[in-house]
């Protein structure tokens, strides 16, 4: 009996995990916008500085940040680096998925490595799950989260997950 019990209390931590899984990957045929009050290009580098008020969409993907960094890595990738207080970033609903909602202080995207890295207050909700912790990575190719909380100044945050009702059902 202790065994099934544990078994499921696993399962319905990876059942909050798969949901909270975004579809990140959906928009990136769409072309991408980017509005701020400021914008400073560094031809040499290819880095591209948005300042005040940005806000970048590409289909369903929306971020809203004080600062976004657009650079390319050395292999010719994209990195884009959203920093606010908080940033944030929305994903709209596709045909099988709920709309994802992320927070926090720095949010990475990685095109290279197809990684997603919210760091700072990090917070992603989908479809009445929640999961909190310093830092959250989303890895798109294998569908992997990964959350950590952190040891600052002698206090600890840990990774908060939070569940509806609805996920706990054997049926679901």
């Amino acid at each position: 009996m202790t065994l099934r019990f544990n078994l499921s209390k696993q399962a319905i931590l990876c059942t909050a995990l798969f949901a909270l899984q975004p579809v990140w990957s959906a928009d990136t045929e769409q072309p991408i916008e980017i509005s701020a009050d400021a914008a400073i290009r560094e031809e040499p580098s290819g880095k591209t500085t948005y300042s005040g008020d940005v806000v970048l969409t590409q289909g369903g993907l929306r971020i809203n940040a004080d600062s976004l960094i657009f650079d390319i890595d050395s292999s010719g990738a994209s990195v884009i680096t959203a920093t606010g207080t908080p940033a944030t970033l929305t994903q709209q609903a596709t045909d099988k998925s709920a709309s994802v909602d992320a927070s926090a202080s720095n949010i990475e995207y990685q095109e290279s490595a197809e990684r997603i890295r919210l760091t700072g207050n990090a917070k992603i909700l989908q479809a009445g799950a929640v999961i909190e912790g310093n830092t959250i990575d989303y890895e798109v190719g294998t569908q992997r989260v990964m959350a950590a909380g952190s040891l600052e100044d002698d206090t600890s945050q840990r990774v908060k997950v939070t569940l509806p009702p609805s996920t706990l059902r054997d049926d679901q």
